[in-house]
């Protein structure tokens, strides 16, 4: 811990003093896994190329600690990967364990803990999409924004199914943030985030 005198704030420019100040604002984190991973994989045989530090497991997660970059003024309480696995429970338990294994970036004055929250589902074959992840993601989101639970909501994920549901958590008074990679983010969401950003400087070289 360091001390900062009231003079030496008060000489300080205001955000050096935002970075330094132990953020109020409560968010949580939601993670469209399946939507993320299938976006980031397009654009690998498009021609991108990843950073070194990307974690992938193909058709199942892909994360850097970076992808909460717009939660960095918030105390994170929380971000929730929510991802599909196909194979046995096996197979399933790994995959909880790797991602409970990821990082968030979090504000410089937390101490709040920063892993990621696995929600896994399995699934049977190698179906495209299915909506098991969609519902989960939008229950606990209206769940945490109804009980008083955050002041603001970041979802990672460009699918503008998600619209409606961000409507929603604005009228209840809650911000939204809303980050994804550019290929296939819905014009929907940009236009209901209080702030949003892409997440490409983060991930390809």
């Amino acid at each position: 811990m360091f001390y900062l005198s009231g003079a030496e704030a008060q000489q300080m420019d205001p955000i050096s003093q935002a970075l330094l100040a132990t953020p109020t604002r409560r968010l949580m984190a939601f993670v469209d896994g399946e939507n993320l991973v299938f976006r980031y994989q397009e654009m690998v045989r498009a021609g991108f190329t990843p950073h070194d530090g990307i974690v992938h497991e193909p058709d199942t997660l892909v994360w850097l600690p970076g992808y909460t970059f717009l939660a960095q003024q918030h105390q994170v309480l929380r971000v929730t990967y929510y991802t599909y696995v196909v194979g046995d429970d096996q197979r399933v338990a790994l995959v909880r364990q790797k991602l409970q294994q990821q990082k968030f970036s979090t504000h410089a004055c937390s101490f709040l803990p920063a892993s990621l929250t696995p929600v896994v589902f399995k699934k049977d074959n190698r179906a495209r999409s299915g909506k098991g992840v969609d519902i989960q993601l939008a229950t606990d989101m209206l769940s945490h924004v109804f009980r008083g639970n955050v002041d603001s909501v970041l979802l990672i994920s460009g699918d503008g199914d998600y619209a409606p549901l961000l409507d929603e958590v604005r009228r209840a008074g809650v911000l939204v943030y809303v980050a994804a990679l550019s290929s296939g983010f819905s014009e929907k969401l940009k236009e209901r985030a209080d702030g949003f950003g892409d997440l490409d400087g983060s991930t390809w070289k």
